[in-house]
């Protein structure tokens, strides 16, 4: 992984714990992508689950970075419809999912931005609108988010092929 991880010109990060609904998206897509292993040369994606934050504190570190890291979430807001997916501004990222992206309080949005900003990385973060993010364990994801699974993969084809 290590190898991969340094080598690789496209980071694709699936965020999330399958464990609770539709926050399992992220990870959902990545093994969606895998199974059709039909990324170009240089593209990797990653389950990271709910450990993308030592992630990415290791490549802000890394002397070599990626040309492209791409996040794939799931998030709540109010004014998207479950299963809606959309290409989210690092400053549009909510409140309440920017803890997802921390470590011990350490606010890797802006690790995001630095990568962004100060590195040259092109940081992208595809979300789909949850439906159902319990309280509780519930693994699986809802209708409208499983659907939403082929069309994200395709958005990332093609954001990756540029």
């Amino acid at each position: 992984m290590i190898e991969e991880l340094i080598n690789s010109r496209v980071l694709i990060l699936g965020c999330g714990n399958t464990f609770f609904g539709d926050d399992g998206f992220g990870p959902e897509v990545i093994q969606a992508l895998e199974q059709d292993a039909d990324l170009p040369q240089g593209v990797t994606a990653f389950d990271v689950g709910t450990s993308v934050s030592d992630l990415l504190f290791d490549l802000a570190l890394a002397p070599d970075k990626p040309e492209m890291i791409i996040l794939v979430d799931a998030v709540s807001l109010p004014e998207f419809n479950p299963g809606q997916l959309v290409w989210l501004p690092l400053t549009q990222i909510p409140q309440c999912k920017k803890a997802d992206f921390s470590m011990h309080q350490f606010p890797s949005i802006d690790l995001l931005q630095e990568l962004a900003l100060q590195a040259g990385v092109d940081v992208r973060v595809l979300a789909v609108q949850a439906g159902c993010i319990p309280d509780r364990v519930q693994p699986g994801l809802t209708a409208e988010v499983l659907a939403a699974v082929p069309a994200a993969c395709r958005m990332i084809r093609s954001a990756v092929e540029l």
